[in-house]
């Protein structure tokens, strides 16, 4: 079986989403650290700077892990495949996990399209199940609208199948 890759984009989007959230976190830590020990002067804080350094430290090292080495890793570990009867995905970074979807299964389907991933010209494939909500991230929009539609067809197929 040959399975696809995501777009290429799909790392641009991950790195661009989540520097913003590596900025917030860094800018939340660094106000609330500074509002503590310059205007309260809460004696834990005075006390213990040394270690709400160290702990800030690692947290915002942990941020700019995930921004900037993250999605290349993600990006190498993502595959999927569409056959007749299933939907089957392989994603993570430290665990690999492949979710297997029987196409019989699927209730609807929903493209969904935020900002990062509109300039980008990217689209997430959202499928529903009974025991809940899956996605491939990340393609093109016109391999979203593709995967869309071939999900819808086979999908009317069985339930004709199923009617006969």
């Amino acid at each position: 079986m040959n399975y696809n890759k995501l777009d290429k984009n799909a790392k641009k989007s991950w790195v661009i989403s989540r520097g913003i959230a590596a900025v917030i976190i860094t800018a939340i830590l660094l106000g609330v650290k500074w509002f503590f020990t310059d205007k309260i002067h809460v004696k834990f804080f005075i006390n213990g700077s040394f270690y709400i350094n160290v702990i800030i430290g690692i947290i915002i090292l942990f941020s700019v892990v995930d921004f900037i080495l993250y999605p290349f890793i993600e990006y190498a570990q993502w595959k999927y495949i569409i056959t007749n009867d299933k939907v089957e995905f392989s994603e993570g970074i430290y665990y690999i996990k492949t979710t297997i979807i029987p196409i019989v299964r699927i209730q609807h389907i929903k493209i969904n399209q935020g900002p990062i991933n509109k300039i980008l010209n990217l689209a997430d494939v959202h499928m529903y199940t009974a025991g809940g909500e899956h996605q491939i991230p990340n393609l093109s929009i016109e391999k979203a609208n593709e995967i869309s539609e071939y999900l819808k067809d086979k999908i009317k197929e069985k339930v004709d199948e199923n009617d006969r």
